[in-house]
C-alpha cells in the first residue's frame, strides 16, 4: 500500500468536495481512493489549526457604548405624591430624600 502525502491546501479542497457531495465520509473516501483514518486526523487538525493565511480572527468583536442623548426619566411615587427624576440623579440624593419624606 502507497502512502499518499497531501498539503494543506489539498486536504482543504478535500474536505469542501466533502462537504457538497453530500455523502457520507465513508461513501466519499472510498469514491475518492482517501483513507479514513487520515481523513480525520486531518480533519481534526484543521479544525483547531489557525487559518492557513497565518491571519487570526479576532476572539472578541469590538463593541461601541454610546451613551443616551436624552437619560430616562426615573418616576418616584410614594403614596400619592410622584416626583420625575433625571437617570443621573446620584442614589446617595435619592437616599437623602426617601430618608427626608419618611421621617
Amino acid at each position: 500500500m502507497t502512502t499518499t502525502r497531501r498539503s494543506v491546501a489539498e486536504w482543504e479542497e478535500i474536505f469542501r468536495e466533502h462537504k457538497a457531495s453530500g455523502e457520507s465520509v465513508a461513501a466519499f473516501c472510498a469514491r475518492r481512493g482517501v483513507a479514513l483514518s487520515p481523513f480525520y486526523r486531518y480533519r481534526r487538525r484543521l479544525r483547531t489549526a489557525p487559518p492557513a493565511s497565518g491571519v487570526l480572527a479576532p476572539a472578541f468583536v469590538p463593541v461601541a457604548v454610546t451613551p443616551r442623548a436624552v437619560p430616562a426619566p426615573i418616576t418616584l411615587t410614594i403614596g400619592r405624591a410622584s416626583v420625575a427624576l433625571s437617570s443621573s440623579v446620584p442614589p446617595a440624593w435619592v437616599a437623602a430624600l426617601l430618608a427626608a419624606l419618611e421621617a
